[in-house]
């Protein structure tokens, strides 16, 4: 029997998305990731828990934070303002509530899925109109695989198209458990080195390398690259991807070539975390085409962008 009162932990939904699966698309982003990724432009989603994001520029530096926090998790500093202790912080969002200065934002809200799914048919007419749907991301969405069914079932049953962005490292049992409610399959392969992968995400690429097998023998699949200069931008690690990418049959449909970016490093600064490639910068037009004609010399359709 379904459980009406399991949560998910969401982050936030995009409407109107014309990226990330056919047609028009609204993208669920879940809360909560197991790699730590050293480029990740979503810091906000890696917790699997609610976060306070401080945003400096917004702060009057009246205190009010530290009068309503019942966590005493706040102390203001007279050059700095308010400073969070985020092992106490209870993110109950008081201090969201409070801030006369919009200086504080509450990442995750939990909601059920079936007011997951009203606030996604809402958009129905436009997915029927332009083939399009909804895809699941994050964060990582197979950390709440009950939670993404049970959405993803709902979708179904109104003839949603439906997409998923996972990292793959999760248990083939979980991700088995969504396919029969998805329609395409979105897998990232961070580097090939299963030692490179480790320092640059935290965890073996094993296990998802064998769960990108498994899927493209079922479902249409489309691999993707991030492509961070420095740390998997080789033409020996593309070409190793293509390689696998290559063996992976019919289900394949293409390579995504992603090109790194620094549109999230501010969020790290509101987390009051440290951002460690902010040295690196974006790979040119130039070397994300070269990227490209080193996947499609395998024999494998190649896209810049996703």
């Amino acid at each position: 029997m379904e459980d009406r009162e399991l949560k998910g932990l969401v982050y936030n939904l995009e409407r109107f998305a014309i990226h990330d699966g056919p047609g028009i698309r609204t993208l669920v982003y879940m809360k909560g990731c197991p790699l730590k990724c050293l480029w990740c432009s979503s810091p906000q989603t890696q917790k699997n828990a609610p976060e306070i994001l401080h945003i400096e520029m917004n702060c009057r530096k009246c205190g009010l934070c530290v009068q309503i926090c019942e966590a005493k998790a706040i102390t203001f500093s007279e050059e700095e303002g308010p400073i969070i202790n985020r092992k106490l912080c209870r993110s109950d969002g008081l201090c969201v509530e409070a801030c006369p200065g919009q200086a504080r934002e509450l990442a995750g809200n939990f909601m059920t899925s079936e007011d997951l799914f009203k606030e996604v048919n809402k958009d129905s007419p436009f997915y029927r109109r332009s083939n399009g749907g909804v895809t699941v991301g994050g964060g990582e969405p197979t950390l709440q695989h009950k939670f993404v069914k049970e959405f993803l079932k709902k979708c179904k049953k109104t003839y949603m198209h439906t997409a998923i962005e996972t990292c793959g490292y999760v248990k083939w049992e979980y991700l088995e458990g969504l396919l029969d409610y998805l329609d395409l399959v979105y897998m990232d392969i961070k580097h090939m080195d299963d030692v490179v992968h480790k320092e640059i995400t935290g965890v073996s690429n094993k296990i998802i390398l064998e769960n990108i097998q498994k899927v493209s023998a079922v479902r249409p699949i489309i691999v993707r690259i991030p492509v961070v200069p420095g740390c998997n931008d080789s033409d020996e690690n593309i070409s190793a991807t293509a390689r696998f990418a290559r063996e992976l049959g019919k289900n394949l449909i293409r390579i995504d070539l992603l090109p790194y970016h620094k549109f999230g490093t501010q969020t790290y600064d509101k987390l009051g975390k440290m951002y460690k490639l902010k040295d690196v910068e974006s790979p040119s037009d130039e070397r994300m085409q070269q990227l490209k004609e080193i996947v499609e010399s395998y024999g494998v359709q190649a896209q810049i962008g996703g």
